[in-house]
C-alpha cells in the first residue's frame, strides 16, 4: 500500500527529527542540572532518532511499511532487524536511567533482555518480540514515573509521564499490529508514537527556558 508507507515515511521521519531534538535538548539541559535521567533520555532518543530515521529511509525505499516487510529482500529484512534492535536498546538506556535514579546503582538485572531477541530468526517474531520487549521496559519507566513522584523527585514531571504513556499506548498499538498483521493500527500506533515524541520535545525545551519541572 503505497499511500500507507508514504504516511508511515512521513510520521517515521518526523518522529526521528524530533527523537534527535529531544537527545539535543535533553543534553543541554543536563549542562545546567545534574539528572541521572537526562542523559539517558539523551542517548535513548538519539538512537531512536538514528533508527527511525533508518526504517524511514527503508520504508520509502521498499514502498511497504514495516508490517509488510515480512517477506521482503535482505536489505529491508536486515534494516527493519536493526531499527527493532536499536528501539530496544534505546528504551533500555532510557529504563535503566530512572532505574539508577530509583534505586541507585542497582538495575543492571534487565540487560539480557534484549540479547534474549537474538534468537528469533524469523522477522515477524523478532518484531513481535521487541515490541513486546519496549512494551515491558515502557511499564518499567511509567512504574518508576509514579514512584518518582510519589517520593517528591524532580525526573519524572506530569508532562513526562504523559509523554511516556503516550509512546506506552503507541505500543501496545503496534504490538497488536504485527500480531495481526493491521497496517491501519500500525499507522495509528506511529501517530500516537509521534506525539508522545512531540510533548517529550516540549517538556525538554520548556526546562531549558524555564528550569527543570
Amino acid at each position: 500500500m503505497a499511500s500507507a508507507a508514504l504516511l508511515t515515511f512521513i510520521l517515521n521521519f518526523l518522529s526521528a527529527l524530533v527523537a534527535l531534538l529531544t537527545s539535543y535538548f535533553a543534553y543541554k539541559v543536563n549542562r545546567l542540572v545534574s539528572n541521572s535521567v537526562l542523559p539517558a533520555i539523551s542517548l535513548g532518543f538519539m538512537l531512536l532518532g538514528i533508527g527511525l530515521a533508518v526504517d524511514a529511509g527503508t520504508s520509502l525505499v521498499s514502498g511497504v511499511t514495516l508490517v509488510e516487510l515480512f517477506a521482503a529482500r535482505l536489505l529491508v529484512t536486515f534494516a527493519s532487524f536493526t531499527y527493532l534492535t536499536v528501539q530496544m536498546i534505546a528504551y533500555l538506556a532510557i529504563a535503566i536511567g530512572y532505574a539508577r535514579t530509583t534505586y541507585g546503582g542497582q538495575a543492571r538485572v534487565m540487560a539480557p533482555v534484549v540479547a534474549a531477541g537474538s534468537v528469533l530468526a524469523g522477522l515477524r517474531g523478532y518484531s513481535l518480540l521487541s515490541y513486546f520487549v519496549v512494551l515491558i521496559l515502557l511499564l518499567f519507566i511509567v512504574f518508576q514515573g509514579f514512584l518518582l513522584r510519589a517520593k517528591g523527585a524532580h525526573g519524572f514531571s506530569p508532562a513526562v509521564l504523559l509523554a511516556f504513556g503516550l509512546i506506552l499506548a503507541a505500543h501496545v498499538l503496534l504490538l497488536v499490529s504485527v500480531a495481526v498483521v493491521g497496517t491501519g493500527l500500525f499507522l495509528i500506533g506511529t501517530g500516537v508514537q509521534f506525539l508522545g515524541f512531540l510533548s517529550l520535545l516540549i517538556f525538554v525545551i520548556r526546562s531549558e527556558v524555564v528550569g527543570p519541572a
